[in-house]
C-alpha cells in the first residue's frame, strides 16, 4: 500500500520540518467514518506558478551588511531546494517605504524627454543583491516590478508621499518612464517579466503612494502603458492590475476587465492581505475571469508596540547563538491561514514582502517597521529565522512549479487544508491546526479508495506527501 510522508512543525518544538515515520494507507473498507479529509486528485484547478519574496532596498542593504558566509546562507535559505526553493521575486520601481528615503529615477522638474533618467541609485545595494541571487540560483529569477509613486513633478500633490494622483498631462511620460526602467534593468541583465500599474492604488499613505480610480487605471493601462510596451517590443512583459487588498479586488477587476482592450492587455490581478480574508472575492475573480492569474504580491506582520513585545518575548525564550530564533508562532499562522484560503480560491503565485529586515524591522524611512522571514542581526552577525519562514516552507519546499490545486472536503473548521498534485503525480496535502489541542482525522484518497489516520498536533502545520 501507499505510504504517506509526514513533515511537521509545531509551536512547541524548535525542530521545524521534522519528518516522522511514514503512514500506511489502507484500502477503505467503507465503514462509517465521520472525521474525514477527502482528497479528489482527479478534479484540478489552477496551476501553481511559484513562490518568492521582495528584493527591496532595505533587504539589499541588510544583505550587504552580513559576512560572506551568512550571505551564502541567506541565498541558500531562500533559493535552494533545501531552503524555501523560491523561484520568483518582486521589486519596487523607485523608492518605497522600505528605502532610505524618497527618490525617483528622474527628479528634474518637467523633464518630459526623460533626459536625466538614471537608475544609479539602485546599483549600490539592490541590483547587486538580485545579481547574487541569480548567480546562486544559476538562472534568472523572474521579477515583478511595482511603482509606489511617480516622481513628484508628475503628481497632482507635487509629492511622492501622501497620495496624490498622476497628472493627466503626465500619463504618456509616466508610461515612457516605466519602459525606460524595464529596458535599463534588462541592460543590467535582470529579467523583469511582470509589472503592476501601481502599488496600493486606493491608499493615501505617509510613504510613497499614488491614487488611481478604476477608470484612471483602465485608461492608463489601455491607452498608455500597453501601447508603450508594444512600441518598445516588450510584449513579453505581463501587466498585472490592482495590487491592493482583497476587499475591493473583484470590484476593481470587473470595472477594468469590462473593456476588451483591457482583457487583451491584462495578465493577472494582484492582491495583498491587510484588510482581512475576503477569500470569496478571489473566487469571484477566478469565476468571472478564469484566464487571469491571481497573484499574492505582499503581506507581512507590522511591528506595532504589541507585536514587538510578543516578538521580543519569543526571542528571549529561544535565546540561541548564531543561527535561529523565532518570532511568535502566531505570526506564521497568519501566513498559513491566508495562503490556504487564497490557494483554495484561485491563487497561483505567492510573493511575500521583504526578504530581509534588521532587528528593528527596517530600514524604513517613515518608521513603518515590519517582520520578515529572515531578520539580519548584523551587529552580532547572525540570522534570525522567523516563524513565517517555517509556514511558507510547508508550501514552497514541497509544491513545485506546474503543480495543480486539487479538490478536497474537510469535516471541521478547526482545521484548514489545501491539496495539490505535482507534475510527477505526487499528492501534497497541507494541514493547519491553530487549536490548542491535537486533532486526529482520516485522510481519504477518493480516486485510490485508500484511507489513513493522521495525527495533527496542537498548534502545528503538516505537509503530507504520497503518490
Amino acid at each position: 500500500m501507499n505510504k504517506i510522508k509526514v513533515i511537521e512543525s509545531t509551536k512547541y518544538s524548535k525542530d521545524w520540518f521534522k519528518e516522522w515515520d511514514p503512514i500506511t494507507m489502507q484500502k477503505d473498507v467503507n465503514e462509517e467514518e465521520m472525521k474525514l479529509l477527502m482528497v479528489y486528485s482527479d478534479i484540478t484547478y489552477q496551476s501553481i506558478e511559484g513562490f518568492g519574496g521582495a528584493f527591496t532596498q532595505a533587504s539589499a542593504y541588510n544583505y550587504s551588511k552580513m559576512n560572506e558566509i551568512l550571505k551564502k546562507e541567506i541565498l541558500e535559505s531562500y533559493f535552494s531546494p533545501n531552503g524555501l526553493n523560491y523561484n520568483i521575486g518582486r521589486t519596487h520601481i523607485g523608492s518605497c517605504d522600505f528605502s532610505f528615503g524618497q527618490f525617483s529615477y528622474c527628479d528634474k522638474e518637467g523633464d518630459f524627454s526623460l533626459d536625466t533618467f538614471d537608475i544609479s541609485c539602485d546599483k549600490d545595494y539592490l541590483i547587486p543583491f538580485i545579481k547574487d541571487a541569480y548567480t546562486y540560483k544559476g538562472l534568472d529569477i523572474p521579477l515583478m516590478a511595482s511603482p509606489w509613486s511617480p516622481p513628484a513633478w508628475m503628481k497632482t500633490n507635487h509629492n511622492m508621499l501622501s497620495g496624490g494622483s498622476l497628472k493627466e498631462d503626465c500619463y504618456e511620460v509616466w508610461a515612457d518612464y516605466l519602459v525606460k526602467y524595464l529596458l535599463a534593468y534588462r541592460n543590467e541583465g535582470i529579467h523583469i517579466n511582470r509589472i503592476t500599474i501601481q502599488n496600493e492604488p486606493k491608499a493615501v499613505q505617509i510613504w510613497e503612494s499614488c491614487i488611481y480610480t478604476a477608470l484612471q487605471e483602465k485608461n492608463f493601462l489601455c491607452h498608455y502603458l500597453y501601447p508603450a510596451l508594444k512600441k518598445a517590443e516588450l510584449e513579453d512583459i505581463k501587466i498585472v492590475i490592482w495590487d491592493h487588498n482583497k476587499e475591493r479586488i473583484f470590484e476593481r477587476a470587473r470595472t477594468i476587465l469590462s473593456d476588451p482592450k483591457a482583457q487583451e492587455a491584462v495578465y493577472g490581478i494582484a492582491f495583498h492581505w491587510y484588510s482581512g480574508d475576503h477569500f470569496e472575492n478571489l473566487r469571484l475573480c477566478k469565476e468571472y475571469f478564469p484566464d487571469k492569474e491571481l497573484i499574492f504580491t505582499e503581506g507581512c506582520v507590522e511591528l506595532t508596540s504589541t507585536t514587538t513585545s510578543m516578538a521580543q518575548k519569543a526571542l528571549e525564550s529561544v535565546g540561541g547563538d548564531n543561527v535561529v530564533s523565532q518570532s511568535p508562532w502566531e505570526f506564521g499562522e497568519c501566513y498559513a491561514h491566508d495562503m490556504i484560503g487564497n490557494f483554495n480560491n484561485g491563487m497561483s503565485t505567492f510573493l511575500d514582502w521583504n526578504l530581509l529586515l534588521d532587528v528593528q524591522g527596517g530600514p524604513n524611512h517613515v518608521a513603518n517597521y515590519c517582520s520578515a522571514p529572515i531578520i539580519c542581526d548584523y551587529e552580532n552577525q547572525r540570522l534570525l529565522l522567523q516563524s513565517s519562514y517555517c509556514f511558507i516552507g510547508h508550501f514552497s519546499k514541497y509544491i513545485p512549479v506546474g503543480s495543480k490545486r486539487i479538490a478536497h472536503s474537510l469535516y471541521t473548521n478547526d482545521l484548514m487544508a489545501s491539496c495539490f498534485i505535482t507534475p510527477d503525480n505526487q499528492k501534497v496535502v497541507v494541514v493547519l491546526n491553530k487549536q490548542d489541542k491535537a486533532i486526529n482525522f482520516m485522510l481519504k484518497d477518493v480516486v485510490q479508495d485508500t484511507i489513513a489516520e493522521v495525527h495533527c498536533a496542537a498548534k502545528s502545520i503538516l505537509t503530507l506527501i504520497y503518490s
